[in-house]
This record gives C-alpha cells, sequence and structure tokens, in this order.
C-alpha cells in the first residue's frame, strides 16, 4: 500500500466525487480514476459503486478504508512532522490531556517549559481519557493528564489533586445570584454531561455527587466537550457541574457557582507508562505540580505516587 494512493483514495471517498477530489489534490481527474482504480487492483477489492451519472459510493470495504485510512495519514503526517522540527537531536515531549485540563491546567505550564527548555519541543494532544490511558500505555503519548483516582495495569498514577466541582447556570437561572449552590438545589434540574464512554470516571464523580446530595441527575443533553456543555447551559436548556480549572473558559450567559459541600471532588492524575522516567518527563511534571498547587483551595490536594 503506497501513501499517494492511499491519499487519493481518502480525497475521493471523503469528497464523493473524482472532479472535487482532483481539485482538492490539485491534479487532473483522468490520473486520480486511474491511481485509485490502480489502488483497487493491488487491494484485490472494490472500494467504490461507481454508475453513470451518479457520485460514487463506498462499498463495506470502501467504508473501512476510510476511517483507517485517515488514521494512516494522520500517523505518517505527525511523524514526518516530528521528525521536520527536531532541533539538535532532541526528541520533543509528547503530553496527552483531557479537554478541561488542556484549557485549565496547560496554559500555565506550557509556557515555562518551553522558556526553560529552548532546544526542545511539546506537542499537545486533546484526548478523552478512556483512549488517553491507552495511547500512555502504547507510548504513542509520553505523559497524560486525566481523572484518574486508582492504580491501572501498565501505567504509573500520581494523584495531583482532588479538584472542587462547581456548578454552572443560565446568568438568569435563580441559583446564579447565590454565593455558594446547594447540591440538592439542583435535584429536577436538566443536566448537560459528556458521553459516560469518554470519559467514565469524571462521568461517575459528577453523578455520584448528585446521589451522594439526595438525587440523581436527569442527564439527557449531551455535550461534546466544555465549549457545547456551555452553549447549551447559555441557551437556557440545563446546567451541570464542572472540575474548577474548567471556569477559565467563559461564555456570554454562564455564570458559575462554587458548591457548598467541599467534599464534591473530582481527581486529577499524572500518568505514564509504569517504569518510564526521564530528565525532561520529571521537569513537566515538576511543573504541571507547581501549576495545580497554584490553583488547589485548602484541604483540597491529594497527592500519592
Amino acid at each position: 500500500m503506497e501513501s499517494r494512493e492511499l491519499r487519493h483514495f481518502v480525497a475521493v471517498a471523503e469528497e464523493l466525487s473524482f472532479t472535487r477530489a482532483a481539485a482538492r489534490l490539485g491534479m487532473a481527474q483522468p490520473p486520480l480514476s486511474q491511481s485509485v482504480a490502480r489502488f483497487e487492483r493491488r487491494l484485490g477489492t472494490q472500494l467504490f459503486v461507481r454508475g453513470a451519472r451518479r457520485a460514487p459510493t463506498l462499498t463495506p470495504a470502501g467504508r473501512v478504508l476510510l476511517r483507517e485510512g485517515r488514521r494512516i495519514l494522520e500517523a505518517l503526517d505527525e511523524a514526518e512532522h516530528l521528525v521536520r522540527s527536531l532541533e539538535h537531536e532532541v526528541e520533543p515531549l509528547r503530553v496527552g490531556c483531557i479537554p478541561s485540563v488542556m484549557s485549565g491546567v496547560m496554559p500555565q505550564v506550557v509556557p515555562q517549559f518551553q522558556l526553560e527548555r529552548p532546544r526542545g519541543g511539546i506537542y499537545l494532544y486533546e484526548i478523552e481519557e478512556r483512549q488517553l490511558l491507552d495511547d500512555v500505555r502504547a507510548g504513542v503519548v509520553d505523559v497524560g493528564l486525566c481523572r484518574l483516582r486508582e492504580e491501572e495495569q501498565g501505567l504509573d498514577v500520581e494523584l495531583l489533586l482532588l479538584e472542587p466541582l462547581v456548578c454552572a447556570v443560565p446568568a438568569d437561572h435563580r441559583l446564579a445570584a447565590l454565593d455558594a449552590v446547594p447540591l440538592a438545589e439542583l435535584a429536577g434540574e436538566e443536566f448537560v454531561i459528556f458521553r459516560r464512554e469518554d470519559a467514565p470516571r469524571a462521568y461517575d464523580a459528577i453523578v455520584a455527587a448528585c446521589h451522594l446530595a439526595g438525587f440523581s441527575p436527569r442527564t439527557s443533553l449531551r455535550g461534546v466537550h466544555d465549549l457545547s456543555e456551555l452553549s447549551i447551559i447559555a441557551c437556557g436548556l440545563a446546567v451541570t457541574l464542572m472540575p474548577r480549572c474548567s471556569t477559565v473558559v467563559s461564555m456570554a450567559g454562564v455564570v458559575y457557582r462554587p458548591l457548598v459541600e467541599d467534599w464534591a471532588v473530582t481527581p486529577l492524575a499524572l500518568v505514564r507508562r509504569a517504569g518510564v522516567r526521564s530528565p525532561v518527563l520529571e521537569e513537566f511534571a515538576g511543573l504541571v505540580r507547581e501549576a495545580v498547587e497554584a490553583t488547589r483551595g485548602p484541604g483540597r490536594r491529594t497527592r500519592s505516587s
């Protein structure tokens, strides 16, 4: 399988038009059609259903190859970029973060890391928790920040903080005028929340806090990330609970309020492959600890190695 032919196939599969794909690739349409046909012969299977005067459609094999081909091309592009960007043979640090940590912690850590390590680089990847743990185990990323609390096979887990949950409500909501919100006041409210399969521990921490307050949250609305959740809240359709670091993201029509209950927390942990240590990784971990320490409230710090 040649990467050029794979790129040609993906372009046609995404455009579902040989003409548009050729324009996107900056080539004529006949050579593109020949490349895709040659690719099909090489694989021994048909990737498109073609017909006169109608757009090509993907076969089952084509749909599978589109999904996997995108991953392959992304990996190839990333590998090329990493190799080209190396300076003085210093390998960059690859960091994976869940969305709330990307916005709430990394802006405090990365500039300092780059200042102290000008010869090296850092690559940030926003990854949902389940995939992040697999990527750390596989060495796809060097270190991750997520909502893990307990030890996991193949990983070293450092619990940095039990981070307070805060309430996000529409600006005109009855609870927006309170200095602090009792959790029980959210009973009966519609919640917007991410899918549990993306971040089961963070999801469970929110639901468990509600259960301890005496109610089960109504979680019919789904947000892909913090911004989509906040947009739904700004529309007046829901409320939610978020880790405190997410409150760095502001949106008109949304207000954040602390909770009365100081036990309503979610873990924040640094994870790496078991037994893996390096000076650059330790330097990064130290900066993360400092950033987390600067944001914590009294009695909220919990650390273990």
